[in-house]
């Protein structure tokens, strides 16, 4: 699956996909979320590889998720390491209850706060909303959130 600007595109690999439907919030299921990792080709073409799976030590609740930092840098650095630093972290994903998500005020200061705080390889960020039936598929170039659609 494909998503697009016109100037990004950011395809989401299977596996990636299959983790996201997983954890759909369907009936009174929590919140879940995690972190996106992959790869960027020629600053236009990016390819999400992975995604972690929420942990016992992540807080979630009905609105809301909190991942464990610890756990999420773990995975991070192991799938760097593993792939002679290919691999790299993206951005951040969860769930929400509806069935096509939109962005809250609190996940946009999250993803501005992810981009200012942590240290990242690219000059921008990836978040991607699950809903029941639909991604919410945007980037954060450290001025403005930008929509990605989906292209075939």
């Amino acid at each position: 699956m494909t998503f697009s600007d016109g100037n990004i595109d950011v395809a989401i690999d299977d596996g990636v996909l299959n983790v996201f439907r997983h954890f759909r919030q369907t009936g009174r299921k929590l919140e879940k979320g995690g972190i996106l990792l992959g790869q960027c080709y020629d600053n236009d073409s990016i390819v999400i590889k992975k995604a972690s799976t929420p942990t016992k030590f992540d807080k979630s609740h009905r609105f809301n998720f909190f991942r464990d930092k610890r756990l999420a840098q773990l995975f991070i650095d192991y799938e760097f390491l593993n792939s002679n630093g290919k691999t790299i972290y993206l951005g951040e994903w969860h769930t929400h209850p509806e069935d096509c998500p939109t962005s809250s005020g609190t996940d946009v200061k999250m993803i501005k706060n992810q981009f200012n705080k942590n240290r990242i390889n690219e000059d921008f960020l990836i978040m991607i909303i699950v809903g029941r039936k639909s991604f919410y598929v945007c980037y954060f170039d450290g001025k403005r959130i930008i929509q990605l659609n989906r292209s075939e």
